[in-house]
C-alpha cells in the first residue's frame, strides 16, 4: 500500500479547485511533503478538482446499462488495472468514483501473465450482455496485435458479439465508437458520453477484493 498524508490529498485538491495547473500542483505539494513516485502518482490519477470529479461520477453507469449497449473498451487501460489487482498490487477508489492503479506501460508487455486477466475481463463482458463489444489496443504495444487475436479468439468463444482492434490512439477510437466507454483514463472521462468502470466491476464483483479509498489513507 502507497501511504500517503491526508495533508497531501487536501492540499493538491485545494489548489486543483483553484485552477491550478495538475503537474506543477503535483509537484509543489509532492515537494513540499517529501513523497516517493508511487506517492506522487497516486496523487496526480486519484485527486481531482470536484467539478471534474462531480462531472466523471455523473456519467459513471451500472452493469445494467450495458446491457443491449455498444461497449468500447479501452483495453490495455483495462487489461492493467484488472492486472495489478490479481497480483495483489493496491488499486484505489479515487476521487471521481473511478478504481485505478499505480502500474504503467512503456512499450512492452514482456513478461506480464495476461492471458488469466484478458479471460476474465472478455468473460465479464460476455456475462453483461452488451449488444456489441469492441476492444481498442494501442498498436505501438508490443505484441498488441497477439493479444488483439487472442481477446477475438475468446470473444468467439464467449459467443460475444464484437471484436478487438489495434489503432494508432485507442483514446480518439474508443470515443468515436459506442454508446457506453469502458476506461478509467481520466483524459478519456472527460469527453465520454457515458462511463461504465469495467475494470473497477471485475475487482469488487469477481475478485471481491475492496479498492482502496483516499479518505482513508
Amino acid at each position: 500500500m502507497t501511504s500517503l498524508k491526508r495533508e497531501a490529498v487536501e492540499d493538491l485538491r485545494y489548489l486543483l479547485n483553484r485552477g491550478y495547473p495538475r503537474s506543477s500542483a503535483v509537484r509543489f505539494v509532492g515537494d513540499r511533503y517529501v513523497l516517493d513516485r508511487s506517492q506522487r502518482l497516486l496523487l496526480y490519477r486519484g485527486v481531482f478538482p470536484d467539478d471534474v470529479a462531480k462531472m466523471h461520477r455523473a456519467k459513471l453507469v451500472g452493469p445494467e446499462r450495458v446491457l443491449g449497449s455498444h461497449l468500447s473498451i479501452d483495453g490495455f487501460n483495462v487489461l492493467w488495472t484488472v492486472s495489478s489487482a490479481i497480483k495483489g498490487d493496491p488499486v484505489y477508489l479515487c476521487d471521481d468514483g473511478l478504481i485505478r492503479d499505480l502500474s504503467g506501460i512503456h512499450g512492452s508487455v514482456d513478461g506480464r501473465d495476461i492471458s488469466g486477466p484478458l479471460e476474465i475481463v472478455v468473460s465479464t463482458v460476455a456475462h453483461l450482455r452488451p449488444k456489441e463489444a469492441t476492444f481498442f489496443f494501442d498498436k505501438s504495444i508490443s505484441r498488441s496485435g497477439e493479444i488483439a487475436g487472442v481477446v477475438r479468439n475468446l470473444i468467439a468463444h464467449y459467443n460475444l458479439i464484437g471484436t478487438a482492434i489495434t489503432v494508432p490512439s485507442p483514446d480518439h477510437a474508443v470515443l468515436g465508437s459506442g454508446e457506453i466507454i469502458a476506461t478509467s483514463d481520466s483524459v478519456v472521462a472527460d469527453k465520454a458520453p457515458h462511463l461504465f468502470d469495467l475494470a473497477g466491476y471485475i475487482i469488487t464483483k469477481r475478485l471481491c477484493i475492496k479498492p482502496l479509498s483516499l479518505k482513508d489513507l
